[in-house]
Formats: C-alpha cells, structure tokens, sequence
C-alpha cells in the first residue's frame, strides 16, 4: 500500500503538441516544459536487454504511483514522464490504473530505453 512517505520522485508529464507539419504528420516534438509536476514512488520491476540491430539496448520497467486528480487522470499513453532530478525518461506503456479502487491513487506501467 503506498503512502505519502513513499513519493520521493518529482516527476514532470509531457504530452506532445498535434500540430502539421504540412506533409502529413500531425504529431510535434515534446516541449522542454511538463504539463505538470507532481509526486510519485517509482518502482523498477525488471531489466532487460535485447539486441536489435545487432546493437545491445537496455530496458527497465516501472510502476510509477502517482496521487489521483484531475490532471494525473488526463494522461494516456502518449504522454511522457521524466524524472527532473536525474531527467530519466519513461515511456507510458498502460494507465492510469487505480490499483486499490480506493480513487486516492493512480498507477502508471512505463518503460525507459525504449523508443517512444
């Protein structure tokens, strides 16, 4: 069960602008500034590696818990997180899930080296 004492993570949620870029591609860079901020325990789950290419890469994945709101319940999966202390970049992959259907908190599956 999570609590307040376990959100030692200051995490920024990025969603990328739709925009057209006059030839048929309607999806813009992420912005260098969150839509939000807010508080959240990340916990890496696994790591794994594969070779793609013939190029070893690196993945881990987390389960990101953040407090439920109006802003945390607006995010999908082409949203972005990034960690703005160690500026770690999770890719969501599912959420937000309420893990206890107690609506006080939400939780996000996310995937670091990988592409988005």
């Amino acid at each position: 069960m999570t609590s307040a004492g376990d959100l030692r993570h200051r995490l920024g949620f990025f969603r990328r602008p739709v925009v057209s870029d006059g030839h048929g591609n309607v999806e813009g860079a992420f912005p260098a500034d969150p839509e939000f901020s807010c508080s959240a325990d990340v916990k890496v789950r696994f790591g794994g590696e594969t070779v793609l290419a013939a190029r070893l890469q690196g993945q881990q994945t987390a389960t990101i818990t953040v407090r439920r709101s109006v802003a945390t319940l607006a995010v999908t999966t082409d949203w972005r997180i990034q960690d703005e202390r160690d500026g770690t970049i999770w890719n969501i992959r599912s959420g937000p899930v309420d893990p206890d259907d107690g609506r006080m908190w939400l939780e996000f599956l996310c995937q670091s080296g990988v592409a988005t």
